[in-house]
């Protein structure tokens, strides 16, 4: 189901994904070069990506006689058939294969961009909402839309009196597929940057279709296409081949690296040294060993906020800062009822708990979010003047300033 246009073991790729009644000719404009094949020719994409395309089994099945004028028109707008499997399956089915071929046979690449056309796009975002209920960290990290119909298309509702092709039904408007597919996929603060690409000639998916009311102007694309022609270009000098390579090469610039959330460094010894949270930890005497350890968590635990911005990544930090506070306080009533010697040991204690609860109380959606980065939330919280987070027994401000006074002036 996976053929290479260009493969020279890169780290990215990227994948095409075809639409109904498509294949490999989609992306063909007569004897011309395909649209994959004019992204490999580019030295600035070859250099970076392999490419290559998704193929599945799709056509017109049980036509009525009667219907053959139809079944040529409804072909001629999606494009040229191409068979693998025997039987037409659902386009959530197709989604799951496309998953299946990621994680085998594409398991090398550390990120993927999609480039899909029409019912592509909805097996795409199948696949992708799929991963991301199971917690399954996603590969595909840029989604190019082309004429994807996202509230569905009206000539899959007049495919329907002539066919029942499990496909066409998940094309049809308001349809339940549809309905789920977008709801997912709404709710998820984890999906994929997606650029919405329209052809303003498109008479079956129309742009109230192909762009989400949700979406930003930035993200919509309008281009002089129909259904079929977005996905032939003439040459390189294409408008929408020059804008879909913009788009990736812009996004290999800003991509924050969400895909590698590598542990950051602190670049000197003396950062955060002025922070509350820093200063708390100096009054009570944590030793200077474990006072690094936790400006490290806290630097990226910032990292975690800066990255996790949107209104819905804001509301699952909340929550996950609500039960931070809550191990916090456990181990505190705990530090006062046994008399714990020492403040080191209330901080160990919060932090063994973290490591303990990363994955059952302290479980969150946000995959990308480890145990070291719910140690710097706690610090973060620490950080603020209104948290009652100490590592002293009726630790106040006040105190804090009279300690550093104190300090200063022996």
């Amino acid at each position: 189901m996976i053929e290479f246009i260009s493969q020279q073991n890169k780290k990215n790729l990227i994948l095409f994904v075809h639409g109904f009644c498509g294949g490999e000719a989609t992306w063909k404009n007569g004897e011309a070069r395909s649209f994959p094949e004019l992204l490999s020719d580019d030295l600035e994409i070859s250099g970076n990506y392999d490419i290559a395309h998704f193929s599945y089994f799709t056509k017109l099945l049980n036509l009525f006689a009667k219907a053959g004028k139809v079944s040529t028109f409804v072909k001629r707008i999606f494009g040229t058939s191409h068979g693998k499997l025997a039987n037409n399956i659902s386009i959530e089915e197709i989604g799951n294969l496309l998953r299946t071929e990621i994680r085998f046979k594409l398991q090398s690449y550390d990120n993927i961009i999609v480039v899909a056309h029409s019912m592509g796009g909805l097996v795409t975002k199948s696949a992708i909402t799929k991963d991301i209920e199971e917690k399954t960290l996603p590969k595909i990290k840029l989604f190019i839309s082309l004429a994807v119909p996202h509230q569905g298309a009206e000539a899959a509702t007049f495919g329907k009196l002539i066919s029942d092709n499990l496909q066409i039904e998940g094309l049809s408007p308001l349809n339940d597929f549809i309905h789920k597919i977008n709801d997912k996929w709404l709710k998820t603060s984890l999906r994929p940057i997606t650029k919405y690409f329209y052809g303003v000639h498109d008479s079956v998916v129309k742009k109230t279709s192909a762009v989400p009311i949700d979406k930003e102007k930035s993200d919509a694309i309008s281009v002089d296409e129909d259904h079929t022609s977005i996905t032939k270009p003439e040459n390189s000098a294409s408008t929408t081949v020059i804008a879909v390579k913009q788009i990736i090469l812009d996004f290999e610039k800003n991509d924050p690296g969400i895909s590698s959330l590598e542990i950051k460094q602190l670049e000197e010894e003396t950062d955060f040294d002025d922070e509350l949270f820093v200063l708390k930890l100096i009054s009570a005497h944590i030793h200077n060993t474990t006072i690094r350890e936790a400006k490290e968590a806290f630097l990226n635990a910032e990292y975690i906020r800066k990255i996790f911005s949107n209104s819905s990544d804001q509301k699952r930090l909340a929550e996950l800062y609500t039960k931070i506070r809550k191990v916090y306080q456990n181990s505190y009533t705990k530090y006062i009822h046994d008399g714990i010697p020492n403040s080191g040991l209330l901080l160990a204690d919060v932090h063994e708990t973290i490591l303990k609860e990363d994955k059952k109380f302290l479980d969150t959606f946000i995959l990308f979010i480890n145990a070291i980065h719910k140690q710097g939330m706690l610090h973060q919280l620490a950080n603020s003047k209104d948290e009652n987070i100490w590592w002293v027994k009726d630790g106040s401000i006040d105190s804090l300033r009279n300690l550093l006074t104190e300090g200063k002036s022996e």
